[in-house]
């Protein structure tokens, strides 16, 4: 069968793994398998398949499947125009509902790219909306829902430079208008996190995700600055040089920095600096032997099965593998796990968020709001596009003896 092309009454869809396929020269998705047969979504696309195949026989398997819209997803997620820095945290977000994952598959898992349309991203926006948490109360703020809506548009307009999604089916995705005040919850008042509260789940956490809630703590950073941290981005000695022109030598302040050029404001021009004072240092070091990703997924797994940190294979080969640990970890996974850890140890279950916003308040009142606010990485007042030295300076003092 395999190389040969079936004539066009021979193509008949079948059940895979509860899913329509119909095969010529290779399987082709075509939708959901209903009881004893394909969904009419799935026979409606069978037939456009053949319409393609009748004018043109020769055309090719790629363009007959067509592009998923998970695939153009991870296509955007691998280029250098991906989100990152706090829109990550969004992003993931909108990825999590959009295709769920293996076990429970989301709304959209094997949409293709050209059946997704207007009155879809409608429809998942309502959805979005509409989302509860336990207690019955609405999960999703207004910004939140308007900002994973606005990834999904970011995703197809990349397509579109990318030549993979024509320029007015990702115009026709503007044309949904955002959910109406009212109509889904407005975002709340940002509330503390008590230290001595964190500090009690920090034994139920793996050693790396410990170290992250540690330093939270210590730099003001959010949740993604610092999951997102590779070793080449910590610079220990010489001078940082920001585009502005400020500049820092890193020995005379005592302190670390990492110069992010992608986060959440770096379209009004600004440079993020985060810096790590000498507790924060003792945190990382153990860390920085090696290139990539410091807090591995790989790593708390191991702790997860009682193997000490860096040792031995994760599993015998003979155990069941759960899951395959990611790159590095993602915000929503940090969340998961402090929840777990808060009710092991007892406590009121926190975000990792409101860390930056208790931390910083404690900056405010020992240093000041304009220290507080260049060490958080918020542009300094009256400074146009950056930095200026003194408020590096500012900025690493407040590290060096806080963090």
């Amino acid at each position: 069968m395999a190389g040969k092309s079936r004539a066009l009454h021979e193509l008949i869809p079948v059940c895979r793994n509860g899913k329509a396929y119909v095969y010529r020269t290779k399987w082709h998705y075509l939708g959901k398998w209903e009881g004893d047969g394909p969904s009419a979504e799935s026979v409606e696309r069978l037939n456009r398949l053949k319409g393609l195949w009748a004018t043109d026989p020769g055309a090719k398997a790629k363009v007959v499947s067509g592009l998923l819209l998970i695939e153009l997803w991870r296509a955007w997620e691998a280029s250098p125009e991906s989100p990152t820095g706090g829109s990550r945290d969004d992003f993931e977000r909108a990825e999590r509902y959009l295709f769920g994952r293996k076990s429970a598959p989301g709304p959209h898992a094997q949409t293709l790219l050209a059946d997704f349309m207007a009155r879809d991203l409608r429809a998942w926006q309502s959805l979005l909306c509409g989302l509860k948490n336990p207690d019955g109360s609405l999960r999703m703020s207004r910004d939140t829902v308007r900002h994973c809506v606005s990834h999904v548009r970011k995703c197809f307009a990349w397509g579109v430079v990318e030549g993979k999604v024509d320029q007015l089916h990702a115009a026709a995705l503007s044309l949904v208008e955002p959910p109406a005040k009212g109509k889904v919850k407005e975002a709340g008042t940002r509330t503390s996190i008590d230290k001595a509260v964190s500090d009690k789940v920090l034994s139920h956490l793996s050693p790396p995700l410990r170290a992250v809630i540690e330093l939270l703590w210590l730099t003001s950073a959010r949740p993604s600055e610092i999951l997102g941290l590779k070793s080449e981005d910590i610079q220990r000695t010489g001078t940082i040089l920001l585009r502005g022109g400020a500049k820092l030598e890193l020995e005379a302040g005592g302190v670390w920095a990492a110069v992010l050029d992608k986060h959440k404001t770096v379209d009004k021009g600004f440079e993020r600096v985060i810096f790590f004072g000498p507790r924060s240092q003792v945190l990382l070091a153990p860390y920085l032997d090696r290139p990539g990703y410091l807090f591995r997924p790989a790593e708390g797994r191991r702790y997860q099965d009682g193997c000490e940190l860096k040792a031995g294979p994760v599993r015998k080969a003979s155990e069941v593998v759960r899951w395959k640990p990611g790159e590095f970890y993602k915000s929503h996974t940090l969340l998961k796990a402090v929840s777990r850890a808060c009710k092991r140890a007892g406590v009121t279950g926190y975000s990792p968020y409101q860390i930056r916003h208790s931390a910083s308040a404690a900056i405010m009142d020992e240093h000041g709001t304009e220290a507080a606010g260049v060490f958080m990485g918020h542009r300094p007042r009256g400074v146009t596009g950056g930095y200026v030295g003194a408020n590096l300076r500012l900025a690493a003092k407040v590290a060096r003896e806080v963090g």
